[in-house]
């Protein structure tokens, strides 16, 4: 009986060798991290995620909706604003830069498309105003909030363009 006990008891323990004696050990080389001190390896990692959150905010630029799709699916009252409209509400964010910094305080890799409603009338603007937004984080909520803030104080001279509904699209990176 203890013969067989202790045959079952090294068939079992070859057979666990046998599983596991396949296994190879990696051996410490120079694409090993564990040859890494601890700073480096956390640099590595900071620049790993720095180059994936990079790769997120460009699929994000890159996915989002084009101007023209916007006013498009707003229906016929509303077209492209002018290349002069775009360059002075180009100025006008220009002239806010603690919107977009103080939501890139919350998240540094913050990433977006703003898309501006400007309603023209026969004096000039009277309604500007973020009316879609896609950021690569809900930090954008901060900047979207900020930006229709600051656009209430905006106006767009009349002769600027013709009366009547427009957008206009911002990137931030």
């Amino acid at each position: 009986m203890k013969l067989i006990r202790l045959t079952t008891l090294s068939l079992l323990a070859t057979f666990a060798l046998a599983a596991c004696g396949g296994d190879k050990v990696q051996p410490d080389g120079e694409g090993s991290d564990s040859a890494l001190t601890l700073e480096q390896r956390e640099a590595k990692q900071i620049e790993e995620y720095k180059k994936r959150q990079a790769a997120f905010a460009d699929s994000v630029l890159g996915n989002a909706r084009g101007v023209t799709e916007v006013a498009k699916s707003y229906g016929k009252g509303v077209e492209v604003g002018s290349v002069q409209m775009r360059d002075s509400l180009m100025k006008y964010v220009a002239a806010s830069p603690q919107c977009f910094k103080n939501a890139r305080d919350v998240d540094p890799y913050l990433a977006g498309t703003v898309t501006f409603y400007i309603h023209m009338s026969v004096v000039g603007s009277d309604v500007v105003r973020v009316q879609t937004s896609e950021w690569t984080s809900p930090a954008g909520n901060m900047a979207d909030k900020c930006l229709s803030e600051a656009a209430t104080k905006w106006k767009f001279p009349m002769g600027m363009a013709k009366q009547g509904q427009y957008v206009l699209q911002v990137q931030f990176k």
